[in-house]
Protein backbone atom coordinates (compact mmCIF):
# COMPACT_ATOMS: atom_id res chain seq x y z
CA UNK A 1 0.00 0.00 0.00
CA UNK A 2 1.28 3.45 -0.84
CA UNK A 3 0.39 6.95 0.26
CA UNK A 4 -0.94 9.45 -2.28
CA UNK A 5 -0.37 13.18 -2.56
CA UNK A 6 -3.14 14.99 -0.58
CA UNK A 7 -3.20 17.89 -3.05
CA UNK A 8 -4.64 15.58 -5.67
CA UNK A 9 -7.27 14.28 -3.25
CA UNK A 10 -8.37 17.84 -2.49
CA UNK A 11 -8.71 18.50 -6.21
CA UNK A 12 -10.84 15.37 -6.66
CA UNK A 13 -13.07 16.43 -3.77
CA UNK A 14 -13.62 19.81 -5.41
CA UNK A 15 -14.58 18.14 -8.68
CA UNK A 16 -17.13 15.91 -6.93
CA UNK A 17 -18.53 18.83 -4.93
CA UNK A 18 -19.13 20.69 -8.18
CA UNK A 19 -21.26 17.81 -9.43
CA UNK A 20 -18.66 16.52 -11.87
CA UNK A 21 -17.20 13.04 -12.04
CA UNK A 22 -13.47 12.34 -11.57
CA UNK A 23 -11.85 11.56 -14.88
CA UNK A 24 -11.15 7.94 -13.91
CA UNK A 25 -14.82 7.11 -13.37
CA UNK A 26 -15.69 6.18 -16.93
CA UNK A 27 -18.82 4.31 -17.96
CA UNK A 28 -16.84 1.52 -19.60
CA UNK A 29 -14.79 0.97 -16.41
CA UNK A 30 -11.45 0.43 -18.20
CA UNK A 31 -9.59 -0.54 -15.02
CA UNK A 32 -12.18 -3.08 -13.85
CA UNK A 33 -12.98 -1.28 -10.61
CA UNK A 34 -15.17 -3.19 -8.15
CA UNK A 35 -16.76 -1.02 -5.46
CA UNK A 36 -16.81 -2.68 -2.03
CA UNK A 37 -18.21 -1.17 1.14
CA UNK A 38 -16.25 -2.84 3.95
CA UNK A 39 -12.88 -4.37 4.69
CA UNK A 40 -14.61 -7.58 5.76
CA UNK A 41 -16.14 -7.92 2.31
CA UNK A 42 -12.73 -7.48 0.71
CA UNK A 43 -11.40 -10.19 2.99
CA UNK A 44 -14.11 -12.58 1.83
CA UNK A 45 -13.43 -11.79 -1.82
CA UNK A 46 -9.70 -12.29 -1.30
CA UNK A 47 -10.39 -15.63 0.35
CA UNK A 48 -12.22 -16.78 -2.78
CA UNK A 49 -9.47 -15.47 -5.09
CA UNK A 50 -6.18 -16.23 -3.32
CA UNK A 51 -7.31 -18.04 -0.18
CA UNK A 52 -5.77 -21.32 -1.33
CA UNK A 53 -2.31 -19.77 -1.04
CA UNK A 54 -0.75 -20.43 2.38
CA UNK A 55 1.21 -17.18 2.26
CA UNK A 56 -0.69 -14.01 1.35
CA UNK A 57 1.67 -11.07 1.67
CA UNK A 58 0.49 -7.46 1.80
CA UNK A 59 3.28 -5.16 0.68
CA UNK A 60 3.75 -1.55 1.79
CA UNK A 61 6.35 1.01 0.82
CA UNK A 62 6.98 4.00 -1.38
CA UNK A 63 4.90 5.41 -4.23
CA UNK A 64 7.92 7.43 -5.41
CA UNK A 65 11.09 5.45 -4.74
CA UNK A 66 14.10 7.01 -3.02
CA UNK A 67 17.59 6.12 -4.18
CA UNK A 68 18.60 2.47 -3.61
CA UNK A 69 14.98 1.35 -3.10
CA UNK A 70 13.60 -0.21 -6.25
CA UNK A 71 16.30 -2.72 -7.23
CA UNK A 72 16.98 -4.30 -3.81
CA UNK A 73 13.27 -4.37 -2.91
CA UNK A 74 12.36 -6.10 -6.15
CA UNK A 75 15.12 -8.66 -5.74
CA UNK A 76 14.08 -9.30 -2.13
CA UNK A 77 10.46 -9.92 -3.17
CA UNK A 78 11.52 -12.25 -5.99
CA UNK A 79 13.72 -14.24 -3.64
CA UNK A 80 11.02 -14.35 -0.96
CA UNK A 81 8.51 -15.65 -3.51
CA UNK A 82 10.95 -18.38 -4.56
CA UNK A 83 11.85 -19.32 -0.99
CA UNK A 84 8.22 -19.67 0.08
CA UNK A 85 7.25 -21.33 -3.21
CA UNK A 86 5.77 -19.51 -6.16
CA UNK A 87 2.73 -21.80 -6.05
CA UNK A 88 2.22 -21.11 -2.36
CA UNK A 89 2.55 -17.32 -2.32
CA UNK A 90 0.21 -14.51 -3.31
CA UNK A 91 0.54 -10.75 -2.87
CA UNK A 92 -1.86 -7.97 -1.93
CA UNK A 93 -1.09 -4.47 -3.18
CA UNK A 94 -2.57 -1.31 -4.68
CA UNK A 95 -3.23 -0.83 -8.42
CA UNK A 96 -1.41 2.54 -8.46
CA UNK A 97 1.61 0.89 -10.06
CA UNK A 98 3.83 3.82 -11.05
CA UNK A 99 7.34 2.79 -12.02
CA UNK A 100 9.56 2.12 -9.02
CA UNK A 101 6.71 2.04 -6.51
CA UNK A 102 6.04 -0.90 -4.20
CA UNK A 103 2.81 -1.49 -6.14
CA UNK A 104 4.69 -1.76 -9.45
CA UNK A 105 7.38 -3.95 -7.88
CA UNK A 106 4.77 -6.31 -6.46
CA UNK A 107 2.88 -6.40 -9.75
CA UNK A 108 6.09 -7.20 -11.65
CA UNK A 109 7.04 -10.01 -9.27
CA UNK A 110 3.66 -11.71 -9.72
CA UNK A 111 3.68 -11.37 -13.50
CA UNK A 112 0.01 -10.29 -13.21
CA UNK A 113 -0.92 -13.88 -12.43
CA UNK A 114 -4.53 -13.69 -11.21
CA UNK A 115 -3.85 -16.48 -8.71
CA UNK A 116 -0.93 -14.56 -7.17
CA UNK A 117 -2.09 -10.95 -7.16
CA UNK A 118 -4.96 -9.21 -5.39
CA UNK A 119 -5.57 -5.49 -5.84
CA UNK A 120 -7.35 -3.24 -3.38
CA UNK A 121 -7.37 0.53 -2.91
CA UNK A 122 -9.42 3.52 -1.74
CA UNK A 123 -11.83 5.63 -3.74
CA UNK A 124 -9.56 8.57 -2.98
CA UNK A 125 -6.67 6.90 -4.81
CA UNK A 126 -8.47 5.77 -7.95
CA UNK A 127 -7.51 8.97 -9.76
CA UNK A 128 -3.88 8.00 -9.47
CA UNK A 129 -4.23 4.91 -11.65
CA UNK A 130 -2.31 5.93 -14.76
CA UNK A 131 -0.91 3.16 -16.99
CA UNK A 132 1.26 5.67 -18.81
CA UNK A 133 3.32 5.85 -15.62
CA UNK A 134 3.72 2.07 -15.35
CA UNK A 135 7.04 0.38 -16.09
CA UNK A 136 7.16 -1.27 -19.54
CA UNK A 137 7.30 -4.70 -17.87
CA UNK A 138 3.63 -4.39 -16.87
CA UNK A 139 1.25 -5.59 -19.58
CA UNK A 140 -1.49 -2.96 -19.42
CA UNK A 141 -4.02 -5.20 -21.18
CA UNK A 142 -3.53 -7.99 -18.65
CA UNK A 143 -3.55 -5.38 -15.89
CA UNK A 144 -6.90 -3.96 -17.03
CA UNK A 145 -8.52 -7.39 -16.75
CA UNK A 146 -7.71 -7.88 -13.07
CA UNK A 147 -10.35 -6.62 -10.60
CA UNK A 148 -9.40 -3.66 -8.39
CA UNK A 149 -11.43 -3.69 -5.18
CA UNK A 150 -12.18 -0.12 -4.14
CA UNK A 151 -13.09 0.89 -0.58
CA UNK A 152 -14.95 4.13 0.23
CA UNK A 153 -12.16 5.64 2.38
CA UNK A 154 -8.52 5.23 3.34
CA UNK A 155 -9.20 3.88 6.84
CA UNK A 156 -11.32 1.01 5.49
CA UNK A 157 -8.76 0.38 2.76
CA UNK A 158 -5.98 -0.07 5.33
CA UNK A 159 -8.13 -2.53 7.26
CA UNK A 160 -8.91 -4.37 4.02
CA UNK A 161 -5.22 -4.86 3.36
CA UNK A 162 -5.00 -6.78 6.63
CA UNK A 163 -8.21 -8.72 5.97
CA UNK A 164 -7.00 -9.86 2.55
CA UNK A 165 -3.61 -11.09 3.78
CA UNK A 166 -1.98 -13.08 6.57
CA UNK A 167 1.51 -11.55 6.31
CA UNK A 168 2.55 -7.90 6.20
CA UNK A 169 5.77 -6.60 4.66
CA UNK A 170 6.99 -3.05 5.31
CA UNK A 171 9.69 -1.91 2.87
CA UNK A 172 9.72 1.76 3.86
CA UNK A 173 7.05 4.28 3.01
CA UNK A 174 5.36 6.90 5.13
CA UNK A 175 2.39 7.15 7.51
CA UNK A 176 0.24 4.75 5.52
CA UNK A 177 2.73 1.93 6.08
CA UNK A 178 2.43 2.55 9.82
CA UNK A 179 -1.37 2.39 9.60
CA UNK A 180 -1.16 -0.87 7.66
CA UNK A 181 1.24 -2.30 10.25
CA UNK A 182 -1.17 -1.44 13.09
CA UNK A 183 -4.06 -3.13 11.29
CA UNK A 184 -1.93 -6.18 10.49
CA UNK A 185 -1.07 -6.61 14.18
CA UNK A 186 -4.71 -6.14 15.20
CA UNK A 187 -5.64 -8.85 12.70
CA UNK A 188 -3.03 -11.26 14.07
CA UNK A 189 -0.90 -11.27 10.92
CA UNK A 190 2.82 -11.86 10.94
CA UNK A 191 4.82 -8.78 9.98
CA UNK A 192 8.25 -8.29 8.44
CA UNK A 193 9.94 -4.88 8.76
CA UNK A 194 12.60 -4.72 6.07
CA UNK A 195 15.41 -2.24 6.69
CA UNK A 196 17.88 -1.26 3.99
CA UNK A 197 20.64 1.02 5.38
CA UNK A 198 21.50 2.08 1.81
CA UNK A 199 18.24 4.06 1.79
CA UNK A 200 19.27 7.30 3.48
CA UNK A 201 15.75 8.65 4.00
CA UNK A 202 15.33 9.44 7.72
CA UNK A 203 12.69 7.83 9.90
CA UNK A 204 10.94 11.15 10.56
CA UNK A 205 10.79 14.40 8.61
CA UNK A 206 10.44 17.56 10.67
CA UNK A 207 9.61 19.88 7.74
CA UNK A 208 6.43 17.94 6.90
CA UNK A 209 5.97 16.46 10.38
CA UNK A 210 5.47 12.94 9.11
CA UNK A 211 7.06 9.52 8.78
CA UNK A 212 9.55 9.44 5.92
CA UNK A 213 10.89 5.89 6.27
CA UNK A 214 8.37 3.65 8.00
CA UNK A 215 10.81 0.74 8.36
CA UNK A 216 13.23 2.90 10.35
CA UNK A 217 10.37 4.53 12.26
CA UNK A 218 8.72 1.25 13.30
CA UNK A 219 12.05 -0.32 14.26
CA UNK A 220 13.09 2.68 16.36
CA UNK A 221 9.75 2.99 18.15
CA UNK A 222 9.57 -0.74 18.93
CA UNK A 223 13.16 -0.89 20.17
CA UNK A 224 12.64 2.11 22.44
CA UNK A 225 9.47 0.59 23.86
CA UNK A 226 11.16 -2.75 24.54
CA UNK A 227 14.05 -1.00 26.28
CA UNK A 228 11.77 1.11 28.46
CA UNK A 229 12.91 4.33 26.80
CA UNK A 230 11.01 7.36 25.60
CA UNK A 231 9.76 6.97 22.05
CA UNK A 232 12.11 8.92 19.75
CA UNK A 233 9.42 10.07 17.33
CA UNK A 234 5.82 11.32 17.55
CA UNK A 235 3.07 8.71 17.71
CA UNK A 236 1.06 8.43 14.49
CA UNK A 237 -1.68 6.26 12.97
CA UNK A 238 -2.56 4.65 16.30
CA UNK A 239 0.94 3.27 16.79
CA UNK A 240 1.26 4.50 20.36
CA UNK A 241 2.95 3.30 23.53
CA UNK A 242 -0.48 2.16 24.70
CA UNK A 243 -0.94 0.14 21.51
CA UNK A 244 2.43 -1.53 21.99
CA UNK A 245 1.60 -2.33 25.62
CA UNK A 246 -1.73 -3.84 24.60
CA UNK A 247 -0.12 -5.86 21.79
CA UNK A 248 3.18 -6.69 23.48
CA UNK A 249 2.76 -10.41 22.87
CA UNK A 250 2.08 -9.89 19.15
CA UNK A 251 5.07 -7.57 18.79
CA UNK A 252 7.29 -10.23 20.39
CA UNK A 253 5.92 -13.20 18.48
CA UNK A 254 4.58 -11.93 15.17
CA UNK A 255 7.05 -9.19 14.19
CA UNK A 256 10.49 -9.69 12.67
CA UNK A 257 12.90 -6.89 11.77
CA UNK A 258 15.30 -7.85 8.98
CA UNK A 259 18.19 -5.79 7.69
CA UNK A 260 19.74 -6.11 4.24
CA UNK A 261 23.39 -6.03 5.24
CA UNK A 262 24.64 -4.98 1.82
CA UNK A 263 23.01 -4.29 -1.53
CA UNK A 264 24.51 -7.30 -3.27
CA UNK A 265 22.64 -10.41 -4.46
CA UNK A 266 23.95 -12.66 -1.71
CA UNK A 267 22.96 -10.29 1.09
CA UNK A 268 19.52 -9.70 -0.40
CA UNK A 269 18.99 -13.45 -0.77
CA UNK A 270 20.06 -14.00 2.84
CA UNK A 271 17.52 -11.41 4.01
CA UNK A 272 14.75 -13.04 1.97
CA UNK A 273 15.65 -16.48 3.33
CA UNK A 274 15.54 -15.12 6.88
CA UNK A 275 12.11 -13.66 6.18
CA UNK A 276 10.83 -16.92 4.66
CA UNK A 277 12.04 -18.91 7.67
CA UNK A 278 10.15 -16.57 9.99
CA UNK A 279 6.98 -16.69 7.90
CA UNK A 280 6.82 -20.48 7.68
Amino acid sequence: MTEINPAFLQQQGSIQAAGQQPKTEKPDNPYNLVMVETAKEVGEIAKSKIGSMPYRIATAGYSAPPENYEGPTKQFLKNLDLELGTRSTAFVTSPTADAGSIDAITTEVTGLNKDKLFYTTSQDYVGYINPSNFPPTIDTVAYSMLPKHVLPNNAEYSKATAEASNIFLATGGRNTTVSDFVNAIKHGNKAIILNNPAIETPAWGEPKNRVENASKYLTSQINAFRNGQELPYPEVEGFTKEFMSEHKSELNNLVKTITIQDNNPNAIYAAAKEAANFIR
